[in-house]
C-alpha cells in the first residue's frame, strides 16, 4: 500500500469527526476560555480548522522557517458553518497534496527551523502523522472539553457521546 492512500483514508475519517465538532462551536460567545492561560474557543476552533494546511506545506516544501509565518491570517469566520467550510477547504487541499505524493516524496526530510535554530529534521510522513493527524486529534479533544464546559452537546467521535442516544 502506498503511504498516501493510508493517510488519505485516515484524513477523511478524522475530518468527518472533526467537522461535527466544528459545526457546534458557539459563535455567540467566541471570547470564552476555560482558563486565563487558555485560548478562546474561537481561536482554538480556527486552529483546529487550519491544522490540515500543514499537509500540503510539508509535502510541497523541504523546510519552513517559523520566523516567517507559513500561513495567512485567519479569514473572518462568524458561524459554525463558516468554520466547517474553512476546514473543508483545508481538507480538500490536504487530500489533493496527498494524492500527488509518492512514497519517495513522503520519505524525504523536512526541516522546521526558527531562523538558524533547527527545531527538527524528520521524514515528511512522520510530520504528517505528528504535526497534522495527531495534532488535529489532540486539539479536537481540547475543543470537546470547551464545548462540554459551554454546555454545548458534544458529538461522538468513535462512538456515541454522553449527549447522543446509544443504540439499543
Amino acid at each position: 500500500m502506498q503511504l498516501n492512500t493510508a493517510f488519505i483514508s485516515e484524513l477523511q475519517f478524522e475530518a468527518a469527526n472533526t467537522r461535527k465538532m466544528l459545526e457546534r462551536v458557539p459563535f455567540d460567545n467566541t471570547d470564552w476560555k476555560p482558563h486565563t492561560k487558555s485560548h478562546t474557543v474561537a481561536t482554538l476552533a480556527k486552529h483546529v480548522a487550519r491544522i490540515p494546511e500543514w499537509i500540503p506545506l510539508i509535502i510541497n516544501n523541504e523546510e519552513v522557517n517559523l520566523i516567517q509565518s507559513p500561513f495567512p491570517p485567519y479569514p473572518e469566520i462568524n458561524s459554525g458553518a463558516e468554520l466547517a467550510d474553512f476546514f473543508d477547504q483545508n481538507i480538500n487541499k490536504a487530500k489533493a497534496a496527498l494524492e500527488s505524493a509518492t512514497n519517495e516524496d513522503l520519505m524525504k526530510t523536512f526541516t522546521m527551523r526558527r531562523g538558524d535554530h533547527i527545531i527538527f529534521n524528520l521524514p515528511k510522513a512522520a510530520l504528517i502523522r505528528s504535526m497534522s493527524m495527531n495534532h488535529l486529534v489532540h486539539h479536537r479533544g481540547q475543543l470537546s472539553v470547551y464545548l462540554r464546559l459551554l454546555d454545548v452537546p458534544v458529538p461522538g467521535m468513535y462512538g456515541p457521546s454522553a449527549d447522543e442516544q446509544r443504540p439499543a
